[in-house]
């Protein structure tokens, strides 16, 4: 009897490429902003307030400087980032590779790490489990560098209000500050399960309110916030104009701080970066189709993308046009400084 074999093909979706071509350009977008805009900041004698570190993401970069705190209120996240602290500091390397894997955090062996794993305060590395507009932060500055990376589109107003006078206050006199945010042309509201997930839904500004009380259990929900809103927030966050905007999550005056009635900050630089990554009902992957609208705009041919350099080369000629850069691209990153000239 004849042998029957069989043949197996294997399935390559169709998108793939182009999805791994837009990861690639994501990291190395990260990089070059960090590269251009901050990496200089961080000098061996700084002292750097990471606001709202989560897992300690941003440790290793900021690892050149002279003293470094974290500042984290959810008590898992603060714990991981003390065990990135404590891989740091001790060079051990094998278990700080694991911890950037996020299936590592399923395992009983990292419950067991966090379980077991104590606040770490060293001479260079302090954490605290606060919230970041927290005055006894105060403390351990005045700061040279404050960050604040991509907390804000997660928040309620009178959070990020409370937390910019709080910046204002712990900041020396001729410090930065840097904040990371989502924005959009317009100001509109998600609602995800969790951390990098693409399945999102539209919610209302209420909505997003309720989520931010009920905290990581809730899902996640994110703001997009145009430009000229943010710049206005940042300006001074207890501006009348924004009541109308946030309704109950305004807040007419601090709590917390004594501030100027002059500007608080004034932006020195602003970059836009990342496209926004959509997906389709049958599709398994998905693409960055906004490049399709940077082209056209930038009257070039409509084709798709195919190298990391044409998503780099794209994004670089977005953020040449002061319009464009307001329209496109869904991340910004914001340098600010105190205002020189403030008074009481």
């Amino acid at each position: 009897m004849e042998k029957i074999t069989a043949t197996v093909y294997e399935t390559v979706q169709p998108y793939q490429l182009v999805t791994d071509i837009t990861h690639q350009a994501w990291k190395a977008r990260d990089q070059e902003v960090w590269a251009n805009n901050i990496q200089d900041l961080i000098t061996p004698d700084a002292v750097i307030l990471d606001a709202g570190c989560g897992l300690g993401r941003l440790l290793p970069r900021f690892w050149p400087a002279k003293k470094i705190v974290l500042v984290e209120p959810d008590r898992r996240r603060f714990l991981h980032a003390s065990l990135v602290a404590q891989c740091l500091l001790n060079d051990n390397q094998e278990l700080l590779e694991k911890l950037k894997d996020d299936g590592f955090w399923l395992t009983q062996e990292y419950n067991n790490l966090l379980a077991y794993t104590s606040p770490l305060n060293s001479e260079k590395v302090h954490l605290v489990n606060d919230v970041m507009q927290s005055p006894d932060i105060a403390q351990y500055g005045p700061f040279d560098l404050i960050v604040c990376s991509h907390i804000f589109e997660h928040i309620s107003l009178d959070v990020i209000q409370e937390s910019i006078a709080a910046f204002y206050n712990f900041l020396k006199p001729n410090g930065s500050l840097v904040i990371f945010a989502c924005k959009s042309p317009v100001l509109y509201h998600i609602h995800a399960q969790k951390e990098f997930d693409h399945q999102h839904v539209l919610i209302t500004r209420s909505e997003f309110a309720e989520i931010c009380k009920n905290g990581l259990g809730a899902g996640l929900g994110v703001r997009y916030i145009p430009f000229e809103l943010l710049e206005t927030i940042l300006d001074n966050p207890f501006n009348h104009r924004l009541q109308p905007i946030f309704l109950e999550e305004f807040k007419s005056k601090s709590a917390l701080y004594q501030l100027p009635t002059t500007p608080l900050f004034t932006i020195k630089k602003w970059e836009a970066y990342h496209s926004q990554f959509y997906t389709h009902k049958t599709m398994e992957v998905g693409t960055y189709i906004e490049y399709q609208q940077i082209q056209a705009r930038l009257y070039r041919p409509i084709k798709p993308i195919e190298s990391v350099e044409e998503i780099l080369e794209l994004e670089q000629q977005v953020n040449q046009n002061e319009t464009l850069k307001k329209l496109h691209l869904q991340e910004v990153y914001v340098l600010l400084r105190m205002e020189e000239n403030t008074s009481e």
